[in-house]
Order: C-alpha cells, then sequence, then structure tokens
C-alpha cells in the first residue's frame, strides 16, 4: 500500500497545480497563484501581455496584460509575473497572476487555467512541493500555516522568525553540538 501511496505522491507533484490565493471576497485585487511543470505554457495561455509572451521574459518581471477566460476572450487587465525553477517558492516554475478581487473574474481565470491543462491545488499544496523540493524544511513549512493564522503581531513575528530559519537554525546548532560531544 506504501508504494501505491508513494506512486499517487510522485504523480500529484508532475501536475501542475493552481489556485486562488486571496479571499473569495470582492476586493480590489486578486491573485491567483500556478505551478508545476506546464506553468510557462499555461501562463503563456491565459495571459496576453503587451508585446512579448510571458516565456520570452525575464524572471521577477511583473508585466501588465489581458487575463483570458477558457474561451480566449480578455475577462479582465492584470498583471503576471514568472518565478523559474528552481529559484521560486516550490522549486518549479511557478507563476502568479494579479487581476481585479471580483469573485466572479477569479473563478474565471481559474476555470481557465484548469481549461490549459492545470489542477485544483489541495490546501497546503504550494508549500507542501516547496518542502518536497527543498526550499524549506518542517519547521518552516509548518510555520506558513502559522504565519497565516497569525491572530497578534506577536504571533505573526514569531511565525517569520520560524520561517526565516531561526529556529531551523537553533536545532541545526545543538545538533552539531551533540555530534561533536559524541
Amino acid at each position: 500500500k506504501c508504494g501505491k501511496i508513494r506512486k499517487k505522491e510522485v504523480q500529484a507533484m508532475r501536475d501542475t497545480i493552481a489556485a486562488i490565493a486571496t479571499a473569495r471576497a470582492p476586493s480590489a485585487i486578486g491573485i491567483l497563484l500556478l505551478t508545476g511543470p506546464d506553468t510557462v505554457r499555461i501562463l503563456d495561455t491565459v495571459f496576453r501581455p503587451k508585446g512579448r509572451p510571458m516565456s520570452l521574459r525575464p524572471d521577477r518581471a511583473m508585466v501588465l496584460g489581458d487575463v483570458l477566460d477558457k474561451s480566449g476572450q480578455s475577462v479582465d487587465s492584470g498583471l503576471a509575473v514568472l518565478f523559474r525553477g528552481p529559484n521560486s517558492y516550490t522549486g518549479e516554475d511557478c507563476a502568479e497572476i494579479h487581476c481585479h478581487g471580483s469573485p466572479v473574474v477569479l473563478q474565471e481565470v481559474l476555470l481557465s487555467l484548469f481549461a490549459a491543462g492545470a489542477r485544483q491545488a489541495k490546501g497546503g499544496e504550494f508549500t507542501q512541493r516547496a518542502f518536497l523540493n527543498g526550499r524549506m524544511d518542517l519547521i518552516q513549512a509548518e510555520s506558513v500555516v502559522d504565519l497565516i493564522d497569525a491572530e497578534t503581531a506577536e504571533a505573526a513575528h514569531h511565525a517569520v522568525a520560524q520561517l526565516s530559519g531561526a529556529l531551523s537554525r537553533g536545532v541545526e546548532e545543538i545538533l552539531s553540538l551533540i555530534h561533536i560531544s559524541e
């Protein structure tokens, strides 16, 4: 049974996943995330910038363009940015699409990402990929949830310190001292 679970996990890592990253309530800005092997192709399908496609642009360049629905019609004007792996949050190619925060617009863009080949990300799957790809350790991955759930500034500061690796470095230091004394 473990072999079957492992195969499913490995297969899931080959999928390109997408999700709405912001609240599903009307707001000025809404952000969708995309990561996986088909990120660049899918981004070129659903986002039409002025000039060159995103695949021909440098990493981390925020670009203005039309965000397309699954029929190829413009559903919004927005921004996109591409982060090629391994220098991304997940260690894979990643992209963000920033558009207006209308729940209808966000849903239409998400459906467009699905039509282009992405699947719905499960909760925490972006961070899981970051962990599995060695972009963060388990303490850092767990601190993402702590940061999202923080209800006080103190809790947020504590979580971001863990996310930056402060606790992990402390644990590594203690472990190295234990190994030296053995």
